[in-house]
């Protein structure tokens, strides 16, 4: 199996995870965090991701510069969780741990999806791949978040998975 397409359905599982994480944080039924402390919460995991991947892979840097940027990082992340507190958001442990890692998942799917590019894959076979995230966020809902579609909807929910399935099949050969 190419490196690339394995990137890809990487991509696919986390961006469907986050999703549901997604969905956690902001639902009624779950954190009600409105959706500006939400997106805070999410940059603070994509801070975390993306620049702990730099840090590691950046040849150029002294270890002193690599120790300041990890510096950066928790200090960005502390700035974000003082603005959340400041704005009225309960801090618990659900919270940042669901609030983070939605954002972590989102930026993880996006650093599999370079990496799959820079290892060779093409855009319109890479594309469909990673958008079977949909799939990935129908199940979850279903079986985590008890969401399940009703029987008139059921006949669609499958139809459209038996197509994404089938189309996934048909791009990655």
């Amino acid at each position: 199996m190419p490196t690339w397409l394995i990137y890809g359905f990487s991509s696919a599982l986390l961006w469907g995870t986050d999703t549901i994480f997604s969905k956690i944080v902001t639902s009624e039924k779950y954190l009600k965090i409105d959706a500006s402390n939400a997106s805070l919460l999410m940059l603070a995991g994509i801070i975390l991701v993306f620049l702990t991947f730099f840090i590691i892979k950046a040849t150029g840097l002294s270890l002193g510069m690599k120790g300041l940027g990890f510096a950066l990082i928790f200090g960005l992340i502390f700035y974000i969780m003082f603005a959340l507190k400041s704005n009225g958001v309960e801090l618990s442990f659900p919270v940042i741990s669901f609030g983070l890692l939605q954002g972590c998942f989102w930026a993880l799917g996006m650093v599999f999806t370079f990496l799959a590019f820079s290892s060779g894959a093409e855009a319109a076979k890479l594309v469909p791949i990673y958008n079977t995230n949909t799939l990935v966020a129908v199940f979850l809902g279903i079986f985590f978040l008890h969401e399940l579609p009703m029987p008139d909807e059921r006949v669609k929910v499958i139809t459209g998975a038996v197509m994404i399935v089938i189309g996934t099949i048909l791009i990655s050969k």
